[in-house]
Order: C-alpha cells, then sequence, then structure tokens
C-alpha cells in the first residue's frame, strides 16, 4: 500500500517529492528538502491517508520555502507566531489543494470528522471550544462550519479574511494581525 500512495504523492505534487512513513505524531512537509512525511498509525483509514498526502502536498505545491523561512526569522514577531502562520497557511492551502484536485474532499471531511471523534485536536467540540482563537479557527477550518466551533463575533473577521486567501503574502498579512489580535486580547484577559 505504501508504493501506492508514495506515487500518489508524487503526482499530485506534480514533482519527485521524497516520500517517508514514519512514526510520527503528524504529517510534515519539509517545503526546503522536499520531504514529504506521512505517519503510520495503526488505526489510518484510507480517507485520513489521502487527506495527509493532499495536505502536505497543498504545502509542496503553494508554501514558498524562501517566504516561509523569511517570516520565521523575524525576531520581532514573538515564538508563537509559527504556528498562526502554520494554521492560516494551512487554511490556504487546503483550500487550494481541493480546488486542484476536488475529488480529495470527501477524503478531508471524512479524515477530520474522525480525527475529531478521536480527539486528534485536543479534545471534544466543548473542550475545543474553550481554546484560544488560534486553535478554534485551526479547528474551524479543518472541521468545517458544522462541527461546532465557537467564533465569537468579534472573531469572525479573522475567519472572513482567512476564507478569501489565495496568496502568500496575504496569508503573511492576516497571520501578522491575527497573532497581534490575539496578543492583544490575552493581555485583556479576553
Amino acid at each position: 500500500m505504501f508504493n501506492q500512495k508514495d506515487l500518489l504523492a508524487k503526482l499530485l505534487a506534480t514533482e519527485d517529492v521524497t516520500v517517508m512513513h514514519a512514526n510520527a505524531k503528524t504529517a510534515s512537509f519539509d517545503v526546503k528538502n522536499r520531504v514529504l512525511t506521512l505517519p503510520v498509525w495503526n488505526d489510518m483509514t484510507n480517507e485520513t491517508y489521502d487527506h495527509l498526502t493532499g495536505h502536505e502536498v497543498g504545502h509542496a505545491l503553494y508554501t514558498p520555502f524562501e517566504g516561509w523561512e523569511k517570516e520565521l526569522k523575524k525576531k520581532d514577531m514573538g515564538p508563537g507566531f509559527k504556528s498562526f502562520l502554520n494554521v492560516v497557511e494551512d487554511a490556504r492551502i487546503e483550500k487550494l489543494i481541493q480546488r486542484r484536485y476536488p475529488g480529495l474532499r470527501r477524503s478531508f471531511v471524512m479524515s477530520y470528522k474522525k480525527m475529531i471523534a478521536d480527539g486528534f485536536f485536543g479534545g471534544d467540540i466543548d473542550k475545543i471550544n474553550t481554546y484560544p482563537i488560534i486553535d478554534r479557527i485551526n479547528t474551524f477550518f479543518k472541521a468545517g462550519p458544522t462541527a461546532g466551533v465557537l467564533i465569537e463575533t468579534d472573531e469572525q473577521v479573522w475567519v472572513d479574511e482567512i476564507e478569501k486567501l489565495e496568496t502568500w503574502d496575504e496569508v503573511v498579512d492576516v497571520a501578522t494581525r491575527l497573532y497581534e489580535y490575539a496578543k492583544l486580547k490575552k493581555r485583556r484577559g479576553k
């Protein structure tokens, strides 16, 4: 099965990426070295395998190495900025990969439904709804609007902006402003 899935990743990525299977917590893509790592889980469904492959191929196709490295080297942003940049970029690349390969949509939906049920995002929806804005936005964009993720009225503007993202520069802009918003909200104790 791994050889078939390796071929799927290479075909979707339209390049000869290196595909590795590892005992990893989640999938990842090294944008510099072009290595796609897929986890080996005992209960991984075909839908989850295809979803993880599609997600990481989205990074292969749309996340620019130079842009990613440049933004992470900014010393003034703080240690938590990487997760904000990653969440916002994940939302963009998942939209773009599903637009390019519409047949992946079903795998994404089925896989995320199972991942939420299994507590992959740290708990059930009630627990997730107590998390900071970036974690709720992450779950919202992965699980969809029907999952029950709480987005406060003043936070909806971020969801609206992220839904419209098309370019890397837009990702950087929104992630930077969202990071500053979250820091301000935390200082105010909200």
